[in-house]
């Protein structure tokens, strides 16, 4: 869908690289470059990466009958007959090469980063909002949608591939969208995907425990977040959260020198909210730069909003707006799907969907729902299959903040959904508080509303905005939001915030 205006130049490899080796050649030119040996046309190159399985050399032999006239590799390979061009990083200098081909659409767009455990979707989402109410077309990539600032598609990774960050960006660029807000994954990061792209803007949300299935370590983990450092153009800004610990090891990390900002709610920062009330219908506050301060009202609720709109807030003072744009930004800002997002059907209690899958993302929601409840909280949630298994006791922990709850299935993927279960229920030992368990989760769902009374609020986390619910290899269509509404539309009035006493399901195998 994302189609440049132009189409992708020539571009000499060790014009672009000069400390690259060949063997076959001087030089290599091309104009068609591809990771996938499936996808090799005639005279395209073939970047043999590195994956996570197995390495792109074991499939040059594809990209040879595709058509491949050029490999780019980290060592040479004797029985290719072929062109070769040899560098250590081959993702690196692959995703130079991509962004290369479109005359490196980031130098002509004002760009942004963002980088974190959580809230990186609503950052994003926030500055597209602050800039395009300063008459600022502005292009989102994430966990989402792609959106070049005209059309939109629905996204299949956080952070797409090298080619396709490329080939977005150039869209927008052609197009003339003048800025660029793009969610970076800690893979992505690490894997290289964003090498070639340029930023004015680097912003880290926070760090906590995640993905620890694909990172070595922690410290894997925070050192790919601190690579963002990495992307940021000369004259850039890093954005850090003062509230984070974790940002002064980041400041240990960096890989450039580069100028650095803070914001946040309860430490000292460069960009800061005071005054913060919040309540069913959002959140006020004063915002702080400098000696200048303003006013806010922001139309969603809980703290960690208020940091991401601050963090939007050091992105847009670093483009131009004031503090007045700003403000009058974030008001006209509206919901981004899944994330607090609320279900009303006219029924007497508040229904909330979030993407919350850590924690610490988990802790946030339901202090924030707190916040503007009088009666109790509902949670429904799970944890997804085939995914870091060490977050789902603490997942299991942050759970005991609500008042009842109900454990049910995410996307279990290959595991067993009552294993999955099994290790959340870790987290609750030792709490008074034990969890009902129905792995169906529409039927998880319908429990809790029955089981509301007035004032109450029902928050059903983990999926978001996501389409489809993974089971095994079967994919289904389920969103929560819809769910939520054919539940409640389905159901009397006279059954609505009846109390339904829970029903005690044990844990088989």
């Amino acid at each position: 869908m994302f189609e440049p205006l132009r189409k992708p130049g020539l571009v000499s490899i060790r014009g672009l690289i000069p400390s690259a080796s060949f063997v076959g050649c001087a030089d290599i030119s091309v104009s068609a470059v591809t990771e996938h040996s499936q996808n090799c046309t005639p005279g395209c190159l073939f970047a043999a990466l590195p994956g996570t399985r197995t390495h792109g050399r074991e499939h040059v032999k594809q990209a040879l009958q595709g058509g491949a006239a050029a490999i780019l590799t980290d060592r040479p390979l004797a029985a290719v007959p072929l062109p070769q061009c040899i560098v250590p990083d081959v993702r690196q200098v692959y995703g130079r090469l991509c962004h290369g081909l479109y005359a490196f659409p980031s130098q002509r767009l004002g760009v942004a980063g963002v980088t974190g455990t959580n809230g990186k979707t609503t950052t994003t989402w926030m500055l597209r909002s602050l800039l395009e109410s300063a008459s600022s077309p502005t292009g989102v990539i994430g966990t989402i949608e792609y959106n070049d600032g005209f059309q939109s598609q629905p996204s299949t990774l956080t952070t797409p591939d090298a080619l396709t960050l490329a080939r977005i960006l150039a869209a927008m660029r052609d197009r003339h969208t003048t800025h660029a807000a793009i969610e970076l994954s800690s893979h992505a990061l690490k894997q290289g995907r964003a090498s070639g792209l340029g930023l004015d803007v680097g912003i880290i949300t926070n760090i906590t425990h995640d993905h620890q299935d694909y990172h070595e370590s922690f410290h894997d983990y925070l050192r790919s977040k601190a690579r963002i450092s990495g992307l940021i153009k000369r004259g850039g800004l890093l954005v850090l959260n003062a509230d984070d610990p974790h940002s002064e090891n980041v400041l240990e990390r960096l890989e450039n020198d580069v100028r650095v900002k803070t914001f946040g709610m309860e430490h000292s920062a460069d960009i800061f909210a005071t005054q913060w009330q919040s309540s069913a219908e959002g959140t006020r506050f004063r915002l702080h730069s400098g000696a200048e301060e303003v006013d806010c009202r922001l139309p969603l609720v809980g703290q960690h909003n208020v940091g991401n709109a601050l963090a939007a807030a050091a992105a847009a003072l670093h483009f131009g707006l004031t503090l007045r744009q700003i403000a009058e930004g974030l008001e006209m800002f509206r919901q981004v799907p899944g994330r607090l997002e609320k279900v009303d059907c006219g029924q007497p209690f508040q229904i909330y969907i979030d993407f919350a899958h850590t924690d610490d993302a988990l802790r946030r929601v339901l202090t924030s729902v707190r916040e503007v409840t009088r009666g109790r909280i509902i949670l429904v949630f799970g944890a997804g299959g085939d995914r870091d298994r060490a977050k789902r006791p603490l997942m299991g922990r942050a759970a005991t903040l609500a008042d009842d709850v109900i454990l049910t299935s995410d996307n279990p993927r290959t595991e067993d959904p009552y294993r999955i279960i099994e290790e959340i229920q870790e987290g609750f030992r030792g709490s008074v508080l034990l969890p009902e368990i129905e792995i169906d989760r529409r039927e998880a769902i319908q429990r809790a509303m029955t089981r509301a009374r007035p004032e109450d609020a029902v928050i059903v986390a983990g999926k978001g905005h996501e389409q489809v619910q993974i089971l095994g290899e079967r994919r289904t269509h389920f969103n929560d939001v819809e769910v939520c509404r054919q539940i409640l539309l389905s159901l009397p009035q006279s059954v609505r915030g009846r109390h339904v006493p829970p029903v005690s399901v044990p844990v088989t195998e």
